[in-house]
Protein backbone atom coordinates (compact mmCIF):
# COMPACT_ATOMS: atom_id res chain seq x y z
CA UNK A 1 0.00 0.00 0.00
CA UNK A 2 0.62 3.32 -0.53
CA UNK A 3 0.68 5.91 2.04
CA UNK A 4 0.57 9.79 1.14
CA UNK A 5 0.33 12.47 4.45
CA UNK A 6 -0.66 16.04 2.71
CA UNK A 7 -1.38 19.42 4.25
CA UNK A 8 -0.74 23.05 4.21
CA UNK A 9 2.37 24.52 4.66
CA UNK A 10 3.43 24.32 8.97
CA UNK A 11 0.40 21.87 9.79
CA UNK A 12 3.10 19.27 11.03
CA UNK A 13 3.55 16.85 8.54
CA UNK A 14 6.87 15.99 9.29
CA UNK A 15 6.14 14.54 12.72
CA UNK A 16 3.16 12.50 11.73
CA UNK A 17 5.47 11.39 8.88
CA UNK A 18 8.21 10.08 11.06
CA UNK A 19 5.28 8.84 13.34
CA UNK A 20 4.17 6.64 10.70
CA UNK A 21 7.32 5.89 9.45
CA UNK A 22 8.34 3.98 12.31
CA UNK A 23 4.52 2.35 12.16
CA UNK A 24 4.94 0.85 9.08
CA UNK A 25 8.77 0.00 8.98
CA UNK A 26 9.43 1.89 6.14
CA UNK A 27 11.47 5.72 5.36
CA UNK A 28 9.83 8.72 4.21
CA UNK A 29 9.71 10.32 0.29
CA UNK A 30 9.43 13.26 0.74
CA UNK A 31 6.89 15.23 -1.68
CA UNK A 32 8.45 19.20 -1.23
CA UNK A 33 9.27 20.45 -4.74
CA UNK A 34 11.68 22.93 -3.08
CA UNK A 35 13.54 20.44 -0.28
CA UNK A 36 14.74 18.49 -2.75
CA UNK A 37 17.22 21.39 -3.33
CA UNK A 38 20.52 21.49 -1.54
CA UNK A 39 22.00 24.50 -0.40
CA UNK A 40 18.56 26.30 1.32
CA UNK A 41 17.97 23.91 4.37
CA UNK A 42 16.78 26.19 6.53
CA UNK A 43 14.38 28.37 4.28
CA UNK A 44 12.98 25.35 2.40
CA UNK A 45 12.35 23.58 6.33
CA UNK A 46 14.09 20.52 5.35
CA UNK A 47 13.90 18.18 8.45
CA UNK A 48 16.53 18.14 11.15
CA UNK A 49 18.49 15.09 12.05
CA UNK A 50 16.62 15.59 15.42
CA UNK A 51 13.26 15.94 13.81
CA UNK A 52 14.27 12.63 11.55
CA UNK A 53 14.19 10.69 14.60
CA UNK A 54 16.61 7.84 12.97
CA UNK A 55 13.95 7.80 9.98
CA UNK A 56 15.69 8.13 6.94
CA UNK A 57 14.71 10.30 4.35
CA UNK A 58 14.24 10.17 0.37
CA UNK A 59 14.50 13.18 -2.06
CA UNK A 60 15.78 16.21 0.34
CA UNK A 61 19.05 17.92 -0.56
CA UNK A 62 19.33 15.94 -3.54
CA UNK A 63 19.20 18.73 -6.49
CA UNK A 64 21.63 21.69 -7.08
CA UNK A 65 20.52 25.21 -6.67
CA UNK A 66 20.26 26.02 -10.55
CA UNK A 67 18.44 22.61 -11.31
CA UNK A 68 14.91 22.82 -12.98
CA UNK A 69 12.77 20.41 -11.71
CA UNK A 70 9.19 19.35 -13.14
CA UNK A 71 6.12 16.74 -11.60
CA UNK A 72 7.13 14.64 -14.28
CA UNK A 73 10.90 14.37 -13.39
CA UNK A 74 10.01 13.86 -9.96
CA UNK A 75 7.71 10.98 -10.29
CA UNK A 76 10.39 9.36 -12.40
CA UNK A 77 12.62 9.56 -9.88
CA UNK A 78 10.27 8.68 -6.72
CA UNK A 79 8.66 5.94 -8.33
CA UNK A 80 11.78 3.06 -8.46
CA UNK A 81 11.52 4.18 -5.21
CA UNK A 82 8.07 3.26 -4.19
CA UNK A 83 8.42 0.16 -5.90
CA UNK A 84 11.27 -0.58 -3.50
CA UNK A 85 9.62 -0.13 -0.72
CA UNK A 86 6.55 -2.19 -1.84
CA UNK A 87 8.55 -4.76 -2.52
CA UNK A 88 10.66 -5.15 0.23
CA UNK A 89 8.20 -4.00 3.21
CA UNK A 90 4.94 -3.74 1.71
CA UNK A 91 4.11 0.32 2.56
CA UNK A 92 5.57 3.07 0.98
CA UNK A 93 4.86 6.38 2.68
CA UNK A 94 5.37 9.76 0.71
CA UNK A 95 5.06 12.77 2.75
CA UNK A 96 5.20 16.51 1.78
CA UNK A 97 3.41 19.37 0.79
CA UNK A 98 3.55 19.82 -3.27
CA UNK A 99 0.29 18.18 -4.16
CA UNK A 100 1.38 18.13 -7.63
CA UNK A 101 4.45 16.56 -7.48
CA UNK A 102 2.59 13.60 -5.10
CA UNK A 103 0.16 13.02 -7.31
CA UNK A 104 2.31 12.37 -10.28
CA UNK A 105 3.94 10.05 -8.44
CA UNK A 106 1.20 7.99 -7.31
CA UNK A 107 -1.10 8.45 -10.68
CA UNK A 108 -1.42 9.09 -14.45
CA UNK A 109 -0.55 12.60 -14.86
CA UNK A 110 -2.78 13.73 -17.88
CA UNK A 111 -0.62 17.43 -18.44
CA UNK A 112 -1.60 19.25 -21.88
CA UNK A 113 1.26 18.62 -24.42
CA UNK A 114 3.92 21.12 -24.35
CA UNK A 115 3.00 24.23 -26.57
CA UNK A 116 4.74 25.09 -29.88
CA UNK A 117 7.94 27.09 -29.44
CA UNK A 118 7.05 29.33 -32.05
CA UNK A 119 3.91 30.18 -29.82
CA UNK A 120 6.42 30.50 -26.82
CA UNK A 121 8.49 33.23 -28.81
CA UNK A 122 5.92 35.09 -29.65
CA UNK A 123 4.02 35.91 -26.43
CA UNK A 124 8.29 36.46 -24.70
CA UNK A 125 8.65 38.98 -27.88
CA UNK A 126 5.16 40.24 -26.68
CA UNK A 127 5.98 40.57 -23.27
CA UNK A 128 9.55 42.37 -24.07
CA UNK A 129 7.28 44.87 -25.73
CA UNK A 130 3.97 45.43 -24.10
CA UNK A 131 5.40 43.90 -20.53
CA UNK A 132 4.18 41.27 -18.56
CA UNK A 133 0.73 43.11 -17.33
CA UNK A 134 -0.44 42.41 -20.59
CA UNK A 135 0.41 38.88 -20.90
CA UNK A 136 -1.41 38.34 -17.00
CA UNK A 137 -4.27 40.24 -18.47
CA UNK A 138 -5.27 37.83 -21.05
CA UNK A 139 -4.55 34.69 -18.92
CA UNK A 140 -6.91 36.22 -16.23
CA UNK A 141 -8.96 36.58 -19.25
CA UNK A 142 -8.49 32.89 -20.19
CA UNK A 143 -8.05 30.61 -16.99
CA UNK A 144 -8.54 32.86 -13.77
CA UNK A 145 -7.43 30.37 -11.48
CA UNK A 146 -4.02 29.74 -13.24
CA UNK A 147 -3.13 33.48 -13.50
CA UNK A 148 -4.23 33.92 -9.70
CA UNK A 149 -1.34 31.74 -8.96
CA UNK A 150 1.48 33.22 -10.91
CA UNK A 151 3.07 36.33 -9.95
CA UNK A 152 1.93 39.14 -12.32
CA UNK A 153 5.60 39.60 -12.92
CA UNK A 154 7.15 36.15 -13.63
CA UNK A 155 7.02 36.63 -17.47
CA UNK A 156 8.79 32.71 -17.93
CA UNK A 157 5.57 31.09 -16.05
CA UNK A 158 3.02 33.79 -17.65
CA UNK A 159 4.56 32.62 -21.25
CA UNK A 160 4.05 28.99 -20.72
CA UNK A 161 0.53 29.06 -18.89
CA UNK A 162 -0.82 31.68 -21.27
CA UNK A 163 0.95 28.97 -24.34
CA UNK A 164 -0.79 26.18 -23.06
CA UNK A 165 -4.04 27.80 -22.41
CA UNK A 166 -3.95 29.11 -25.99
CA UNK A 167 -3.36 25.78 -27.47
CA UNK A 168 -6.54 24.12 -25.13
CA UNK A 169 -8.92 26.44 -25.88
CA UNK A 170 -11.22 27.90 -28.29
CA UNK A 171 -13.34 31.08 -28.18
CA UNK A 172 -16.68 31.43 -29.59
CA UNK A 173 -18.02 34.54 -28.85
CA UNK A 174 -17.68 36.11 -25.49
CA UNK A 175 -17.35 32.13 -24.25
CA UNK A 176 -14.63 30.53 -23.17
CA UNK A 177 -14.48 26.36 -23.76
CA UNK A 178 -11.46 24.52 -22.03
CA UNK A 179 -11.05 21.80 -24.43
CA UNK A 180 -9.06 19.47 -22.38
CA UNK A 181 -10.09 17.74 -19.02
CA UNK A 182 -11.34 19.30 -15.92
CA UNK A 183 -8.82 18.05 -13.91
CA UNK A 184 -5.18 16.96 -14.55
CA UNK A 185 -5.34 13.71 -12.97
CA UNK A 186 -6.52 10.02 -13.99
CA UNK A 187 -8.57 8.70 -11.06
CA UNK A 188 -6.56 4.83 -11.17
CA UNK A 189 -3.59 4.73 -9.17
CA UNK A 190 -0.99 2.88 -9.84
CA UNK A 191 -1.04 0.95 -5.71
CA UNK A 192 -3.59 0.38 -3.91
CA UNK A 193 -3.49 4.24 -2.31
CA UNK A 194 -4.53 5.98 0.99
CA UNK A 195 -3.76 9.77 1.09
CA UNK A 196 -4.05 11.51 4.25
CA UNK A 197 -5.06 15.30 4.78
CA UNK A 198 -3.62 16.99 7.99
CA UNK A 199 -5.49 20.17 9.33
CA UNK A 200 -5.50 22.42 12.16
CA UNK A 201 -7.64 25.35 13.08
CA UNK A 202 -6.78 28.47 11.17
CA UNK A 203 -5.83 30.75 14.20
CA UNK A 204 -3.34 27.78 15.49
CA UNK A 205 -1.60 26.97 11.69
CA UNK A 206 -1.40 30.85 11.61
CA UNK A 207 0.23 31.02 14.74
CA UNK A 208 2.83 28.25 13.72
CA UNK A 209 3.86 29.76 10.34
CA UNK A 210 4.51 33.00 11.83
CA UNK A 211 6.41 31.17 14.78
CA UNK A 212 8.24 29.29 11.81
CA UNK A 213 9.26 32.46 10.24
CA UNK A 214 10.46 33.73 13.37
CA UNK A 215 13.16 30.41 14.02
CA UNK A 216 14.14 30.77 10.54
CA UNK A 217 15.52 33.98 10.85
CA UNK A 218 17.09 33.49 13.93
CA UNK A 219 18.43 29.99 12.42
CA UNK A 220 20.58 31.73 9.75
CA UNK A 221 18.25 31.89 6.63
CA UNK A 222 19.81 35.04 5.79
CA UNK A 223 23.59 33.55 6.15
CA UNK A 224 22.21 30.83 3.74
CA UNK A 225 20.39 32.84 0.82
CA UNK A 226 23.93 34.84 0.71
CA UNK A 227 26.27 32.14 0.17
CA UNK A 228 23.44 30.83 -2.64
CA UNK A 229 23.67 35.17 -4.01
CA UNK A 230 27.58 34.65 -3.61
CA UNK A 231 28.01 31.73 -5.24
CA UNK A 232 25.37 31.84 -8.03
CA UNK A 233 24.02 34.99 -8.15
CA UNK A 234 26.62 37.23 -9.08
CA UNK A 235 25.42 37.59 -12.97
CA UNK A 236 22.04 38.03 -14.79
CA UNK A 237 22.48 34.84 -16.13
CA UNK A 238 22.64 33.35 -12.87
CA UNK A 239 19.82 34.98 -11.39
CA UNK A 240 17.87 34.19 -13.70
CA UNK A 241 18.85 30.32 -13.80
CA UNK A 242 17.98 30.26 -9.78
CA UNK A 243 14.60 31.58 -10.25
CA UNK A 244 14.26 28.70 -12.45
CA UNK A 245 15.60 26.02 -9.01
CA UNK A 246 16.03 26.90 -5.80
CA UNK A 247 15.01 31.15 -6.05
CA UNK A 248 11.43 29.23 -6.53
CA UNK A 249 11.56 29.28 -2.67
CA UNK A 250 9.27 31.20 -0.39
CA UNK A 251 11.46 34.19 0.93
CA UNK A 252 14.21 33.87 -1.64
CA UNK A 253 13.10 37.27 -3.04
CA UNK A 254 12.38 39.15 -0.08
CA UNK A 255 15.75 38.13 1.70
CA UNK A 256 17.67 38.95 -1.47
CA UNK A 257 16.17 42.31 -0.86
CA UNK A 258 17.09 42.84 2.41
CA UNK A 259 20.81 41.94 1.42
CA UNK A 260 20.78 44.60 -1.21
CA UNK A 261 19.81 47.07 1.09
CA UNK A 262 15.77 47.21 -0.01
CA UNK A 263 14.26 45.75 3.14
CA UNK A 264 14.77 45.39 6.67
CA UNK A 265 14.63 42.19 8.23
CA UNK A 266 11.36 43.42 10.34
CA UNK A 267 9.59 43.84 6.82
CA UNK A 268 10.93 40.27 5.40
CA UNK A 269 9.60 38.72 8.27
CA UNK A 270 6.03 40.27 8.42
CA UNK A 271 6.15 39.92 4.43
CA UNK A 272 7.37 36.10 4.94
CA UNK A 273 4.79 35.32 7.12
CA UNK A 274 2.00 36.76 5.20
CA UNK A 275 3.60 35.00 2.01
CA UNK A 276 3.41 31.66 3.70
CA UNK A 277 0.14 32.01 4.99
CA UNK A 278 -1.64 32.86 2.12
CA UNK A 279 0.64 29.74 0.41
CA UNK A 280 -1.17 27.65 3.47
CA UNK A 281 -4.16 28.55 2.12
CA UNK A 282 -4.04 27.19 -1.56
Amino acid sequence: MVVGVLGPTGVGKTAVGVELAAMLGTRVISCDSLQIYRGLPILTNQPSGAERCGVRHEMVGIAEPLEEWSAAQYARAVRPLIEQDLETGGAALLVGGTGLYMRAAVAPLAAPPPAPRVLQQELEARAAIEGPAALHAELSRLDPAAAAAIDPRNVRRLVRALAVVKTSVSVEGDEVRWSGRSDLWDPIYYHHTMLVGLTLPRTELYARINLRTQHMLQQGAVAEVAAILEQHGRTEEGRRALERGIGKAIGFRLLAAHLEGEMSLEEVEEKLSAATRAYARR
